[in-house]
């Protein structure tokens, strides 16, 4: 008599695992969700990163050479970019214009790696914000990784 009741127990706990299956589909359901609007989150923030870096790009380039005085402002991030490439500016007297200088896709490299740096908050110092406009948009782009990383781990 005892096995005949540990048997019907065991046979109640296989309808129980049968139980299991359902909340694993349903679960799998709630992860391709949430696999979705993760991949949403991702792409949103890419694209957020991507016209930040291209402000953050424009800022520099227009920074760098001071019109007025037709010098090189050495404390533009950009400056000490070409330095470090090794592909300085350099004033080209027979055109009157300044020529060198960083190539445009380590330039775009450069301002994405700042702007994900800033926006995680991570910030490892070696691309700094030098003049007022650079430190101005800095500043910014931190306030929005701030609110960004709130929305994230704080939704409403």
């Amino acid at each position: 008599m005892s096995t005949g009741i540990s048997s019907l127990f065991s046979s109640l706990k296989v309808v129980r695992l049968l139980r299991l299956g359902r909340v694993a589909r349903k679960l799998d359901h709630y992860i391709e969700y949430g696999a979705a609007v993760l991949v949403l989150l991702v792409c949103v923030f890419g694209l957020a990163a991507h016209w930040l870096a291209c402000i953050w790009f424009s800022i520099g380039d227009y920074e760098v050479i001071d019109e007025e005085t037709n010098i090189v402002r050495m404390d533009s991030w950009l400056y000490i970019l070409a330095e470090t490439a090794g592909t300085p500016y350099r004033f080209n007297a027979s055109l009157g214009k300044w020529e060198g200088g960083p190539n445009k896709d380590s330039v775009y490299i450069t301002s994405l790696y700042f702007t994900m740096t800033s926006l995680t908050s991570i910030g490892f110092g070696n691309i700094a914000p030098t003049t007022d406009c650079e430190k101005i948009f800095a500043v910014a782009m931190m306030m929005i990784g701030c609110e960004w990383r709130c929305f994230i781990f704080h939704p409403v």
